[in-house]
């Protein structure tokens, strides 16, 4: 079976989400990060220009200017302001988190195979499996790392996988539906860096897991 750009590029998006399990840097993470928004642009961007829906450059330009901009950045300010880089403990090793999510890839494949066709077009098998491996991906960095910080690109990961299957298997949302979910997530990322300089200036750690000793 040959793959398109289209598919490959999805792919990608999803080999760097597996890849940003396999790190402690939390910088690489950030950088991971962006690249993997570099990718699902382009597929936006491609989106657009395949079915005419000129609207969706703006989408993809917003995209770019808030995730591949303005969340690493905000990210990485973060990253200085607590003097924290690499993610001191997991709830497991990160490699064998890497490979737990590399099972998750192969098992998106059968899920993507009998999921039920969104649209006319029916599934792209592809494309369809990079969007849920992000789930996948996102969901086992929230459950496995204790920063709070890498819980929010865990969770930034899951929202990738949420839109790059509404992107690829119909004909695109409304563009004010994509444009609220975008908006949406810059707050969420806003919210989750006041929290995390929050959790830093009381309990001086980012550990979440530590929030536990708060029990009387």
């Amino acid at each position: 079976m040959s793959l398109t750009i289209y598919e490959v590029v999805s792919l990608l998006s999803a080999v760097i989400a597996v890849l940003m399990l396999g790190s402690k840097s939390l910088p690489l993470q950030v950088s991971l990060f962006s690249v993997q928004i570099w990718l699902i642009t382009g597929e936006t961007v491609f989106f657009a220009y395949q079915y005419n829906h000129w609207e969706f450059y703006g989408v993809a330009l917003i995209l770019f200017l808030q995730r591949a901009v303005f969340v690493p950045l905000f990210l990485e300010r973060i990253l200085r302001e607590i003097h924290v880089s690499r993610d001191p403990g997991m709830i497991l090793p990160a490699p064998l988190t890497m490979h737990l999510s590399i099972l998750f890839f192969g098992l998106s494949f059968f899920v993507a195979q009998n999921f039920p066709a969104p649209g006319p077009g029916g599934i792209v098998v592809a494309t369809a499996t990079a969007s849920i491996s992000h789930l996948f991906s996102g969901i086992v960095m929230m459950l496995t790392r204790r920063l709070a910080l890498s819980q929010i690109i865990g969770f930034l990961t899951i929202e990738n996988g949420v839109y790059l299957f509404a992107l690829t298997q119909t004909n695109g949302l409304p563009v004010l539906i994509e444009m609220a979910v975008l908006f949406d997530i810059l707050g969420a990322v806003m919210i989750g860096g006041v929290l995390v300089f929050g959790i830093k200036r009381s309990f001086e750690h980012i550990d979440v897991s530590q929030l536990k000793d708060l029990k009387h």
